[in-house]
């Protein structure tokens, strides 16, 4: 009878534990996609290494389910076609990783997928809203686009300091949904 009601622990324990052992999985992959697109980086030019890049953001492509609401395989994939040049396609995916919850790191990237778009509007707007969620963001950005992102969220954090600020500044015109 002990043994039985050792197996049954067990079996409950195991039943508790399985649906966390997608998740764990989950996270080993887009760690490692993570390592992996970093490591790539530096020879995204070479045709090869482009390949890679998309193969690495479609690795992590495959861990959404097993993360829902998790941003963090949207904007790698995002990240793999913007730094190989293909900004419309990474438009989509960061668009899926906003939809989880903003993050400053997507509204930068935003921001330069509608750089390389041209677009300049919402490229500035995107590289605010990274500012004002967290001004230390912008420091990635050459020179020009971050000081006068900078010196927006610090009229604005004035704004809001003197309780003329009803609303934060807005996101690119097309993110607004």
């Amino acid at each position: 009878m002990r043994k039985l009601g050792r197996l049954a622990l067990v079996a409950v324990l195991a039943l508790l534990v399985w649906p966390e052992l997608a998740r764990y999985r989950a996270e080993r992959r887009i760690g490692y996609a993570t390592a992996a697109f970093r490591a790539l980086l530096d020879r995204a030019a070479d045709p090869e290494t482009a390949q890679n890049l998309v193969g690495v953001g479609a690795l992590a492509l495959q861990t959404t389910a097993s993360l829902p609401g998790d941003p963090r395989p949207w904007m790698l994939a995002g990240s793999s076609f913007l730094v190989t040049g293909q900004p419309e396609r990474a438009l989509e995916f960061y668009r899926e990783g906003f939809s989880s919850g903003e993050r400053a790191e997507i509204d930068l990237n935003l921001g330069r997928a509608y750089g390389m778009l041209h677009r300049t509007d919402s490229e500035r707007a995107s590289y605010l809203r990274a500012g004002w969620v967290n001004p230390e963001i912008l420091a990635s950005l050459p020179a020009p686009a971050k000081d006068a992102a900078l010196a927006e969220v610090a009229r604005l954090s004035a704004e809001l300091s003197a309780g003329r600020l009803s609303a934060p500044p807005p996101t690119a015109p097309e993110e607004r949904r």
